[in-house]
Order: C-alpha cells, then sequence, then structure tokens
C-alpha cells in the first residue's frame, strides 16, 4: 500500500510524458531502486572520499544492526556494526537522541559518521546505526512528529518530492551510497570518529552539522573576513547557543568575550559547511602564514555563496573537493561552468602557496612546465590576481564572491542543468571572468586587466565583451 501510495504520489507531480516514462522504468521490477536525490559527498575518518544520494524510506523497510529493545538484528550483517549497541551507554543514548530529535543534525553532513544515515541499495545500515534506532524508536514513541514534518518542509533542498515523502507513514532520510567500496571497511572507517578523540578538522565538521539556513543568514563577517565584526555578533550568539554550554569551555574569556579558540572554532565550522571539503578544512585549521590566511579569510567572506551554491548542485562541491587544496588538472573533454571556476580558484590558491612556500615569484612558478598546461590559463590569471593583492582580503573576498554569485545565477539561469551548461548560449568560465574583472573595476580595484597576460587573443576578446556587456 505505501509503494502504491508513493507511485500515485509520484504521477501526480510527473509534468510531462518523459517523467511519466521514467516512473513506469522505476517500478518495472518486483523490487524497484528509488530514484535518488541531490548528491552529497563524504569522507572517512581516514580521509577516503563516497558519493552518496538521497533518499527518503520507510522506517519499516531500513535493516539497522539491532532491535528497539537492544537485541542484534539477525538480519543484519554483524561485519558492518563494530559498536556494541546491546551496551547500556548504548542504549541510553539512543533513548537520549529519540526523546530529542534534531532534524537539521540528521540530514547532509561531510563526515560518513554523522548526518543522515548511510545505506547500501539494500537499505541495510551502514553509518549511523545508531540514529537509525533512535529515529524509529521516535515513531514508535509518537516523538518524531517535528522530524516527519522537517523531511515534507525541506524535501526539495535534497531533490526529492514532498509530496511521496507526506504519502509516507515513517519517512526516513537517508542517504544511499553510490561508490562501490568495502562494506566492512567503510563501516569501520565511519565509526572512527566516535571512538577516539576528534581533531580539530573532524570537530569542524561536526559544528557544520549545527548550521543551519537561518544561521547562515545571520553569517556577515567584515570585508576582510574578520568573524568578530559587530555585523557578525547574532551569527557568534547562535553558533555558542548551537554547540550548547557543555563545548564552550575555553571559547569565552570570563567577562564573556570570544577567544582565539572561539574564532578558529567558527572558521573551521564555517569552511566544513561550505567548501564541503576535507583538505581545505585542514589547511585552515594548520596554516600559520599570513598571507594565506589572508586567502582563506577572504574564502570565508565569500561562504555565503559558496553554501547557496552547494544547495544548487552536489557536484559542485565534489568538484571544490577535489581542488581547493591541491592544483588538479581540468578535464577539457567534460567543461562544466561551475567546476572549471571552481578549480581555477582552488587551483590558483594551491598555486600561490607553493610560490610563498618556495621562495619563488608567481610569474617564475607559472613558467615553469607541467603545471596547467594550456587548458587552464583562468587558473593562472587568478594566481596572478591573489599573489598581487594577498596582502588585501577585503579585495580578494570580493572578487571570490562576484565570482559564485555569479555562477550560482548561472545555475539557475541553465535551470541547475550543469551537463549543459555551455549549451544554449550560457555563459562560460571566461564570460564570468570577465564580469568579475569589471566589477572589481567598478569597485575602485587596479586589477590591470589581470587575465590578458594569460589568455588567447580569441578568449580576451570574449572577456573584453563580457566585461561591457
Amino acid at each position: 500500500m505505501n509503494q502504491l501510495t508513493s507511485i500515485n504520489a509520484e504521477i501526480k507531480e510527473a509534468k510531462n510524458i518523459n517523467d511519466l516514462a521514467e516512473i513506469v522504468q522505476l517500478y518495472a521490477t518486483d523490487n524497484p531502486k528509488p530514484k535518488l536525490g541531490r548528491t552529497s559527498y563524504v569522507v572517512t575518518a581516514k580521509g577516503d572520499e563516497v558519493e552518496t544520494g538521497f533518499k527518503v524510506v520507510e522506517a519499516s523497510d531500513l535493516i539497522p544492526s539491532n532491535d528497539l529493545d537492544g537485541r542484534i538484528n539477525p538480519n543484519f550483517p554483524q561485519e558492518l556494526q563494530p559498536r556494541d549497541r546491546t551496551r547500556v551507554s548504548s542504549k541510553l543514548q539512543i533513548s537520549k537522541m529519540a526523546n530529542d530529535l534534531r532534524p537539521q543534525q540528521l540530514t547532509d553532513s561531510g563526515l560518513s559518521s554523522h548526518g543522515a544515515p548511510i545505506v547500501g541499495a539494500d537499505n541495510v545500515v551502514e553509518s549511523g546505526n545508531g540514529r537509525t534506532i533512535a529515529i524509529i524508536k521516535a515513531y514508535r514513541e509518537g516523538k518524531a512528529e517535528k522530524y516527519r514534518q522537517f523531511l515534507i518542509d525541506n524535501a526539495e533542498r535534497f531533490d526529492l518530492s514532498p509530496e511521496k515523502v507526506e504519502s509516507m507513514r515513517e519517512p526516513v532520510l537517508v542517504r544511499e551510497r553510490v561508490t562501490q567500496v568495502n562494506r566492512a571497511k567503510f563501516a569501520r572507517d565511519s565509526n572512527l570518529s566516535d571512538l577516539q578523540q576528534m581533531s580539530a578538522a573532524e570537530t569542524a565538521w561536526v559544528d557544520a552539522e549545527r548550521i543551519d539556513d537561518r544561521m547562515i543568514a545571520l553569517f556577515q563577517p567584515s570585508e576582510t573576513g574578520n568573524l568578530l565584526a559587530k555585523s557578525n555578533q547574532g551569527f557568534i550568539n547562535s553558533f555558542l547557543t548551537e554547540i550548547g554550554d557543555n563545548s564552550t569551555a575555553g571559547l569565552l574569556t570570563e567577562d564573556g568575550r570570544p577567544t582565539k579558540q572561539l574564532i578558529e572554532r567558527m572558521q573551521n565550522a564555517v569552511f566544513a559547511k561550505a567548501y564541503k571539503n576535507e583538505k581545505l578544512v585542514k589547511l585552515v585549521a594548520e596554516e600559520a602564514d599570513p598571507e594565506i590566511r589572508n586567502i582563506l579569510s577572504a574564502l570565508n567572506g565569500a561562504a555565503s555563496a559558496f553554501v547557496e551554491m552547494q544547495y544548487l548542485s552536489g557536484e559542485v562541491h565534489k568538484n571544490t573537493s577535489e581542488t581547493l587544496a591541491e592544483a588538479v588538472e581540468i578535464n577539457a573533454s567534460q567543461p562544466d561552468l561551475a567546476k572549471s571556476a571552481l578549480d581555477s580558484l582552488v587551483q590558483a590558491t594551491e598555486l600561490v602557496r607553493q610560490a610563498k612556500e618556495s621562495g619563488q615569484h608567481i610569474d617564475e612558478l607559472l613558467a615553469q612546465s607541467g603545471l596547467f598546461g594550456d587548458n587552464d590559463p583562468e587558473a593562472e590569471a587568478l594566481a596572478r590576481f591573489i599573489a598581487a593583492n594577498n596582502r588585501s582580503a577585503k579585495r580578494m573576498t570580493l572578487a571570490f564572491k562576484t565570482m559564485a554569485d555569479a555562477i550560482n545565477s548561472e545555475l539557475l539561469h541553465q535551470g541547475q542543468a550543469l551537463g549543459d551548461m555551455f549549451g544554449g548560449g550560457g555563459a562560460s568560465l571566461i564570460d564570468i571572468l570577465g564580469r568579475v574583472n569589471q566589477e572589481l573595476e567598478n569597485e575602485g580595484v587596479q586589477t590591470g586587466f589581470m587575465f590578458e597576460s594569460v589568455l588567447r587573443p580569441d578568449e580576451l576578446a570574449r572577456v573584453h565583451y563580457a566585461a561591457i556587456k
């Protein structure tokens, strides 16, 4: 009956014959595979990246490690459960969670050990058994209505149907693992952060889960990325409230002023939320060079725009995570506006860091063969701009935010169809950089037309045209 209700809901939502054909194909087998929603990439405590996709399933269709009374579930592969859920302490933890479900913390997360449970295609829970059991327990005890309503209200954020969620009796938001992995190893690695003291980077991922849309709206650092600006006080207060009294030790002075530890923890959390990249979070947590810190502060100032980009496309953040911490060669055979822009931005950041560490001038580093090749002149342009302006976080913040806003506008204009980004007259990265350059000059930033030294004549003409049209 639940499946029939779901089919009816999807048929009502269909907008054309192609949608109907997809629904027919989806349910053509005895055991149909649900269509996955937005892509979400997670990393394990060992640093392995895994692709997942959101879906909503009935609580009764999930296969957790234990029953509600703590007994081992005979249908669950025990090699996937490295934690002893029969212990009294574990059962108490699950009961506490069930009594106070926090929907926002059961959605997306950059860590496989947090957020919505992760399941295989067979709905066996691979990570998040405690959370799964707590959600089921909350439903059984009539304490999950807030959670259920949250899923209905926010379904579209995960590219899921609100009508389908509403038609379900006990909907549970999960992430289905897409990447092929050793399931037992994945389960073990996803529980490591629960079994040992978390590092600053791991803490950032957990804190990032607590930053919801309301808090992002409050995030207003200064033009230089200063988190202690008066404009950001609302975010600071909300952040302290969310992490709880037990976690604030050492974060405030005796008279209530933020400490260096609080500033670093907030910045790490914002980076994890906005850029969803393990290497970048580690960089922001460990980098000491003041000029590189300026670049990171500038990225902080553009964080809100990158959070919006995350909602528009999980693929954008996959590409960001591949390139925000190290130079990565762009695959020219698969052009993609958001990918190109983010790759170029981060390749540029990495280049500046390399030049700083080696004591080379940026031009000398770029002149060396094999760094990028002819396919990525944009990264070289951005690297030169960053090198020239890395003492001014304000200028770099403006550049990064302008680029992110332009990409978001283009994603919306193209209907979020990343595969068609260059079709139908859509803007390219060259066009976007032209807009960025023009806005910087409008703000009085002396760019010297920063792209002229690296673009081919035909591309340069396009940039000039994009900047003035």
